[in-house]
């Protein structure tokens, strides 16, 4: 397992008091009603969903990181 598969995959371990977000509560409850209405099988789908998200928050995360950290580098970014 890689460095960043530790923090994804165990982050909830990593912070104390970590839970859902009220927005990320929302649309979940939002997708749930719309798989619902559609006759999806969250069961089914949920595994295929929460995959994809994880592959974008990754992305999203590592792309962030090397961008403050060039931002940093480069004095842009100062403490």
């Amino acid at each position: 397992m890689g460095v960043v598969d530790k923090i994804f995959d165990n982050f909830e371990m990593l912070y104390d008091g970590y839970t859902d977000m009220p927005k990320a509560r929302a649309v979940r409850k939002e997708m749930c009603s719309y798989f619902e209405k559609e006759g999806v099988n969250m069961v089914e789908a949920e595994h295929y969903v929460t995959s994809l998200v994880s592959e974008y928050e990754k992305q999203g995360f590592l792309y962030g990181f090397r961008y403050a950290c060039a931002l940093f580098l480069d004095g842009t970014l100062l403490i």
